[in-house]
């Protein structure tokens, strides 16, 4: 009786917060408000650089001539951000599941009713903003200038194209993508779960791991990822300046969101496992390479000559290192609202064939 007294007070401690409110509910609220707030700081920051209260119709790219409505809209950018992102979608909702969430039985009232006119249209969603991504790519630069997008031939509008450079001026930055992201997602097992277990569609990790393998390969390995500055550089902003505070941080906490309201426990104290070092020992082993990767392309930056580098860009006596990075934080405006939207669908796709199974099995 002592024990199940212990037990149920630590279960207490983990799920509640301040003010009687879940943990699970304050790590989903700080996943979401954090992207908020740095978007406002970011705009604000460029109201007081450009002295100017409205920015849209100001231009503010690297390429000197988009505006900062344009960079928002940029489809064309964003057309070349949709295999990685995509294979995000999938690994981070396979993560969801590998470091699933421990309750096994659950109420047919919270877990097996999610409807299926909220997957229809999130999948119309996803479908929607690639179709209308290819049509105004296609209408505005032509379907071969479209395809080498899309097959990552572009860096940027003012390079040289070349296959798979997209790729490779990604291949860190999505590696401390993937690894931030299952760092986050053990942490909030841990904080807010106690444990996990591996669910059904944890398969959609692998597959997602297998497929950034797989076009690695096909795109072809470079020593620029590692060594041209301009790659580098550009891996930087892309760690600090949209993947770790922005998309990975909506990610999950849609996933955390969709799990508070779909997957309840239904008898959570049953099942709630202390943190073992086993688990802190993963949360880890995704941390070395986040540190290890980060640490190493902001060594490499701070060793190069970022005014000669900067020098090579249109307009860019304009411009300081904090306003291309300000900037920036919008040019994925898409890519939020596309792996939002995917990981939604996914989610709740998977989720609700796998209640839908558990329930026929009771």
């Amino acid at each position: 009786m002592e024990s199940n007294s212990i037990q149920e007070i630590n279960l207490k401690s983990v799920q509640t917060g301040l003010l009687g409110k879940p943990i699970k509910s304050y790590f989903m609220i700080l996943c979401f408000s954090l992207p908020v707030i740095l978007l406002i700081g970011a705009y604000l920051y460029m109201t007081v650089s450009y002295q100017k209260l409205s920015l849209f119709n100001t231009v503010v790219h690297e390429n000197g001539k988009y505006t900062l409505l344009e960079v928002i809209f940029y489809f064309r950018h964003f057309s070349w951000e949709m295999p990685g992102k995509a294979i995000y979608s999938l690994f981070i909702v396979g993560l969801f599941y590998y470091y699933g969430n421990a309750s096994a039985k659950r109420e047919k009232h919270k877990g097996g009713n999610i409807p299926g006119s909220r997957i229809l249209i999130s999948g119309i969603s996803v479908a929607g903003i690639l179709i209308i991504t290819v049509l105004i790519t296609v209408y505005k630069f032509g379907i071969i200038e479209t395809l080498h997008g899309m097959l990552q031939y572009r860096t940027s509008e003012i390079k040289p194209v070349s296959f798979g450079s997209h790729w490779r001026n990604h291949f860190l930055s999505n590696i401390v993508l993937f690894s931030a992201s299952a760092f986050l997602i053990c942490l909030y097992r841990i904080v807010c779960c106690g444990g996990w277990v591996k669910r059904k569609y944890a398969g959609l990790y692998f597959i997602a791991g297998g497929l950034f393998i797989l076009l690695s390969i096909a795109f072809g390995f470079s020593a620029d990822s590692f060594k041209t500055p301009s790659y580098l550089g550009h891996q930087l902003r892309e760690i600090f300046g949209s993947d770790i505070p922005i998309t990975m941080l909506l990610s999950a906490g849609t996933l955390i969101c969709l799990e508070l309201r779909y997957d309840r426990a239904g008898k959570a104290a049953a099942t709630y496992q202390q943190p073992t070092g086993k688990s802190i020992l993963y949360l880890l082993r995704w941390l070395v390479p986040v540190v290890l990767i980060s640490g190493y392309i902001i060594i490499r930056v701070l060793s190069l000559d970022i005014s000669n580098e900067m020098s090579k860009l249109p307009g860019a006596q304009r411009w300081s290192v904090p306003d291309i990075f300000a900037w920036h934080f919008f040019e994925h405006s898409l890519d939020y609202i596309f792996v939002v939207s995917f990981v939604y669908f996914l989610y709740l796709l998977t989720l609700r064939a796998e209640l839908t199974k558990n329930l026929n099995e009771e």
